[in-house]
């Protein structure tokens, strides 16, 4: 889709080059539609360079025939020189070496792009191609070409677009003499078997805007903190390696940069404080790092960040109020981290925050009612952290809010019914918390609402009984009984303990269950307790209409004194059998689940000619599980999913498991029809 998208672009660039011509001061040239409006030196020295590749790929050569090399198939010629691509996957063969005795210097050859001929073309990079000083713009994609990077290709002085990728042959360094290719501004080495380090030298590339460095597992050392004089850089990624070290506090002097993505390395050390003095640094990923310390409360004033994923680090500390002042921030990622203390109110200021991710952390306190105010959230993962509490009523006020995850926390209560109202609401997870009550009808009566949660608070399993928000119990602890003599005790049979256990949760267990009982007493035995009243019952009967409404999460606490006591039938008590849990209810299971970004951001769509202006920005670092290409700049929608999944409307990438349909799981129950999951993870990657 990409190679589809460069393709279009490059019409759409050379109608564009056609119909600016009359305006230019100079005399109108027409578009060249064949070889005759070149130069004669021109004809025959780009001529001797295509037939070469003609002999190499044999293919090739039977539809290059004749010297009219405008007219042929895969070629496209304008006033700028000639351009080459779209060469399919069944043409195979090698990349050939320049021929000599021609004059390069009038070689009209301005694009090559093989990233469709992939596993066909195999043989070396020729070293020879230095001296194709016209050349704009190379691409090699998926190809079978082995050996190095040549170091002679600092000689390539107009090039301005290098990409080379997923040539998994490809083995050496990257050479530090390429920092000699002063009109370079994009440069994609990816998913290769290079190794090395990074060369300090490039920082002498001062036009380079784009530097991709993914996926390259043998890449090690530092980051260069001389690439700070990398004066026009704006995207760089260096992920999937074995860096290490530090974020260098120097790349602070990068006034141009945009997106710093270093995900999956060994980096360590802190978050630099002083990168909040990068204006203009808009995305920052970080995730499965070593990165240690506390979240910089001077990032505050990284007004334009909008992306911060920190997830699967060491961070530590707590998060700081004063980033409410980052107001362009979207999406937040800091599950699996050590992050803790609880979540401060203030950032319910932040208008534009939708993916806030806090899974797996130490986080604790309550759910702060005054998030409601969070307009723009679409996602929030707590799932695994320490947050107690009941759910605030008041959220139902977030209108966006489509997945809330809340699984293994520490929160209780009852479930408000008012959450019904959130119009987007997809997925709610709750399990493994001390809820008490039943799924409110409200819940039950919501199109498309998928609820996660044990089985007793559903349908015919949630015993009726009083609302569990009015519970009555007479104490707080267990009283304490002490008996100085053991009395001598007249029993027919010993009362019976039972332990009812039933739908709803407290945090702490109730010790004592009020019930109506009469009781007849003949004669006070002598006991010494802590406490009155110390009796003696002849006979006692306990009815109980209906099992308690209050239940814990342990077998109440039963303390057992020996009275003096002549019993003339045991009391009557009922046992109810707990309730199975199973898995999740919904009403009506959605046909595809709630999605989340993460990162990786494809390749940007480039212009073939060397006289156009840059190309757009790289797409975001895409968040979608499964997806090999985002769409245009978001990183919650996908272009291509990977093999095995398939691209679904709302632009994520699901596939076929038993019984259904499922995305990458993220722990989350689904419909009995259908095996839902929710794609998260983030990571998105460069």
């Amino acid at each position: 889709m990409a190679l589809c998208a460069r393709r279009l672009v490059l019409a759409a660039t050379l109608a564009a080059v056609v119909a600016l011509l009359p305006c230019t001061s100079s005399a109108p040239v027409a578009r060249a539609t064949e070889t005759g409006d070149f130069t004669a030196a021109q004809r025959t020295n780009t001529l001797a360079v295509l037939q070469a590749f003609a002999r190499a790929i044999p293919e090739l050569g039977r539809k290059w025939t004749g010297d009219d090399f405008c007219s042929w198939e895969y070629t496209e010629c304008n006033r700028t020189g000639v351009f080459v691509s779209g060469i399919g996957a069944t043409y195979a063969g090698t990349l050939p070496e320049m021929p000599v005795g021609v004059d390069y210097t009038t070689v009209m050859i301005k694009l090559l792009d093989f990233s469709e001929v992939g596993l066909g073309l195999s043989g070396t990079l020729p070293a020879s191609w230095s001296r194709l000083q016209g050349v704009a713009s190379l691409t090699l994609s998926g190809c079978g070409v082995s050996g190095t990077l040549p170091a002679s290709w600092r000689l390539l002085t107009q090039l301005t677009e290098l990409r080379i990728e997923r040539c998994r042959l490809f083995t050496g360094t990257l050479p530090p003499e390429w920092s000699s290719m002063s009109a370079l501004w994009y440069l994609d080495l990816r998913n290769m078997k290079l190794s090395g380090t990074l060369p300090p030298q490039w920082s002498s590339m001062t036009s380079l805007r784009t530097l991709s460095l993914r996926d390259l597992s043998d890449i090690s050392g530092t980051l260069p903190p001389e690439w700070k004089s990398m004066k026009s850089i704006v995207y760089l990624y260096v992920t999937k390696s074995r860096v290490s070290g530090s974020l260098p506090v120097e790349w602070r002097e990068m006034a141009t940069v945009r997106e710093f993505s270093f995900r999956e390395s060994s980096l360590s050390g802190p978050l630099p404080p002083q990168w909040s003095s990068i204006k203009t640094l808009r995305r920052v990923y970080l995730a499965n790092t070593r990165i240690t310390g506390t979240l910089p409360s001077s990032w505050k004033d990284l007004t334009g960040v909008d992306h911060l994923h920190l997830e699967d680090t060491k961070l530590s500390g707590t998060l700081p109020p004063e980033w409410i002042s980052m107001s362009s921030l979207a999406q937040l990622f800091l599950s699996s981290s050590l992050v803790e203390g609880t979540l401060p109110p203030q950032w319910s200021s932040m208008k534009k925050l939708q993916l806030l991710l806090l899974a797996n952390t130490l986080l604790s306190g309550t759910l702060p009612a005054e998030w409601s105010a969070l307009q723009s959230l679409v996602t929030l993962q707590l799932s695994g952290s320490k947050v107690s509490g009941t759910l605030p009523a008041g959220w139902s006020g977030m209108s966006q809010a489509a997945m809330l995850q809340l699984e293994n926390c520490d929160l209780s209560g009852s479930l408000p019914p008012e959450w019904s109202a959130m119009p987007r609401l997809r997925l709610v997870t709750l399990r493994g918390n001390h809820f008490c009550g039943c799924v409110p009808d409200s819940w039950a009566q919501k199109a498309a609402l998928v609820v996660d949660i044990e089985d007793k608070h559903t349908g015919n399993n949630c015993i009726a009984g009083a609302d569990c928000a009015t519970t009555t119990t007479t104490t707080t602890k267990p009283p304490t009984t002490t008996t100085t003599k053991p009395p001598t005790t007249t029993t027919t049979k010993p009362p019976t303990t039972t332990t009812t256990t039933t739908t709803t949760t407290t945090t702490k267990p109730p010790t004592t269950t009020t019930t109506t009982t009469t009781t007849t007493t003949t004669k006070p035995p002598t006991t010494t307790t802590t406490k009155p009243p110390t009796t003696t019952t002849t006979t006692t009967t306990t009815t109980t209409t209906k099992p308690p409404t209050t239940t814990t999460t342990k077998p109440p606490t039963t303390t057992t004194t020996t009275t003096t006591t002549t019993t003339t039938k045991p009391p009557t008590t009922t046992t109810t059998k707990p309730p199975t849990t199973t898995t999740t209810t919904t009403t009506q299971p959605p046909t595809a689940p709630p999605t989340t970004t993460t990162e990786a951001p494809s390749e940007p769509t480039t212009t073939a000619s060397p006289t156009a202006t840059p190309a757009p920005a790289p797409e975001t670092e895409c968040e979608v599980d499964g997806c090999e290409v985002c769409e245009g700049d978001s990183a919650a929608r996908c272009a291509r999913c990977a093999a095995d999944y398939f691209l679904t409307s709302e632009k994520t990438c699901l596939v076929y498991c038993d019984g259904g349909v499922a995305a990458v799981s993220s722990g989350v129950a689904a419909a009995a029809a259908v095996c839902m999951a929710v794609l998260l993870s983030v990571g998105l990657a460069a």
